[in-house]
């Protein structure tokens, strides 16, 4: 708006100068035509006489009301008659050219040269003769003149000659002969008054028409941003925040335009989709609800299912092992009882030193007969588990007593992290020794070249204590984690895989909970979890 406005006042005062100088042009080409065609003007450059062009100046000067003229110069064919400048003026006289061949032009063209002093003059030429020739002259001073420069001719008279010859139709007089000049008529307008008049007409005028449109343009951007612009800006900060998922937001526009209707219908419209969205979020927690629902029962069901296999797993394995172990104890202590009588005889023989071969064999066989038992105990242990009888135990008690019944090999070392401020554990002692006992034995078995075994126990909420066997041997692979816990599965070349069964067996009657936690080639860590025995 600023700058149509200011293009708009430099085309106004662009347009206003050209008028004023256009006046001040015809102003001073009617001054100089007057004083040319004066009648004392041609008499006085007829008989040279200065005196005569008194009247002239004078009637010049007061049809000059605003003081435009700055100089007057009047000569004959030879010599300058007068001249004069107003006393406001800093020009010196000689920087003015005097032209004396505007009688001898016959085409219009335009000169810009430079005279003597520096002043820069731009010249009009007309072609007839009689007509004005108008220049633009710039002083050393920087003052502006308008000069104007017009011939005076001499008054044609109609002799008795030629009036014979206009009766009679004679042709001897030449009538068409140009009259001579009898001198030139030179005068200049100062620019001052232009500029004077550009300026009032620049404050009167322009100034408050740019004025006018600078306010009534803000007035208009006034209106148009607080009815037009802020609305739909507002609006477009509402369509983003609902773009986002806000659906509470409205637009508040209380207006009778299309605006304010827009903003109903907007409204309206973000009504109608709240409804759909809390609709359809309604049905989608329902439909999560009922996904929770589904996949609880189904975990539920996965583990009943997990039990009743582990549970039908240990009842054949019971069943087994109670039959296989009956079946397999009696010849197994026949065979234990022979090999001892078989010993007795030989020792009593006195050949043990001399048969070394036979000495080896007997020590196989006698190792061979107690590894079958132990496994026939430990069916027969399987199968016989019995209720636990609880009672408040210390967990370091528990761990100690543990460790004492495995030798470790000199090559792991252990750490124990219990200490005696710990709670106490309501459990069966003889049975989590068991279970303890069972967990240091594999982790020794892991670690065959040597390594770490940490124990640590630690309290974890108000209800359970929890016991960790951490080892650093070659670890469980990820897909036999799930099978560790059930009966006859092992990864030992000479397990049975009743241990960990065993062990799970127990600590589930205890109302705790066994984990494990493995990476294959890192280690391995059990989590025992027993309840706490309040007092």
């Amino acid at each position: 708006m600023i700058i149509i406005d200011a293009l708009c006042c430099v085309f106004f005062l662009y347009h206003a100068k050209r008028q004023q100088e256009d006046a001040l042009r015809k102003f001073g080409t009617a001054l100089v035509i007057l004083l040319a065609q004066d009648n004392e003007v041609t008499y006085a450059l007829r008989s040279a006489q200065p005196a005569f062009l008194d009247a002239a100046i004078n009637r010049l000067r007061a049809l000059d009301m605003e003081d435009e003229i700055g100089y007057v110069r009047i000569l004959n064919n030879e010599t300058v008659m007068i001249e004069e400048k107003s006393s406001r003026i800093k020009l010196n006289m000689e920087e003015i050219s005097i032209k004396k061949s505007l009688q001898k032009q016959d085409t219009m063209t335009r000169q810009s040269r430079w005279s003597r002093g520096g002043v820069r003059i731009e010249t009009h030429i007309f072609g007839h003769r009689g007509e004005i020739l108008c220049d633009r002259i710039e002083a050393r001073s920087r003052e502006v003149f308008y000069d104007f420069f017009a011939s005076v001719f001499e008054r044609k008279t109609f002799s008795e000659e030629e009036f014979a010859a206009q009766i009679f139709g004679e042709d001897t007089v030449d009538i068409e002969k140009p009259p001579p000049v009898l001198g030139f008529v030179q005068m200049g307008l100062s620019h001052h008054k232009v500029a004077e008049r550009t300026h009032k007409i620049l404050w009167r005028s322009i100034v408050p028409m740019g004025t006018g449109i600078v306010f009534g343009g803000i007035c208009i951007m006034f209106f148009l941003t607080t009815y037009l612009v802020s609305p739909l800006r507002h609006m477009a900060k509402v369509t983003l925040d609902i773009a986002s998922g806000n659906l509470d937001r409205f637009i508040d526009i209380q207006s009778r335009d299309e605006i304010g209707q827009l903003s109903m219908n907007f409204n309206e419209m973000t009504k109608s989709l709240k409804a759909s969205h809390d609709e359809k979020e309604k049905i989608m927690a329902q439909l999560r609800d009922h996904i929770r629902d589904l996949y609880d029962t189904n975990k539920e069901l996965k583990a009943i299912q997990e039990r009743v296999v582990r549970s039908e797993k240990l009842a054949a394995v019971g069943k087994l092992a109670s039959g296989v172990g009956h079946e397999l104890r009696n010849p197994l202590a026949a065979s234990k009882n022979a090999l001892f009588l078989l010993k007795k005889s030989i020792s009593g023989m006195q050949i043990q030193n001399e048969n070394l071969t036979l000495n080896n064999f007997l020590l196989i066989i006698e190792k061979e007969i107690e590894r079958s038992i132990k496994i026939v105990n430990d069916l027969l242990g399987f199968t016989r588990t019995a209720k636990p009888s609880v009672s408040p135990m210390n967990i370091r008690a528990l761990i100690d007593a543990s460790l004492s019944r495995v030798t470790l090999p000199g090559k792991i070392k252990r750490v124990i992290q219990a200490d005696d401020s710990l709670p106490l554990v309501l459990v069966d002692a003889t049975q989590i020794e068991q279970v303890f006992v069972n967990l240091i034995q594999n982790a020794c078995d892991a670690m065959p070249t040597g390594g770490l075994l940490r124990i640590c126990a630690l309290k974890e909420g108000s209800h359970l204590l929890t016991v960790t066997f951490t080892d650093t041997g070659c670890g469980i692979p990820d897909h036999v984690k799930h099978m560790i816990f059930d009966p006859l599965f092992t990864t030992k070349p000479k397990g049975l895989g009743l241990g960990l069964a065993l062990s799970h067996s127990i600590i589930q009657r205890h109302e705790g909970h066994i984990e494990l936690e493995s990476r294959e080639g890192e280690g391995t860590t059990f989590i025992v979890k027993l309840p706490i025995a309040y007092t």
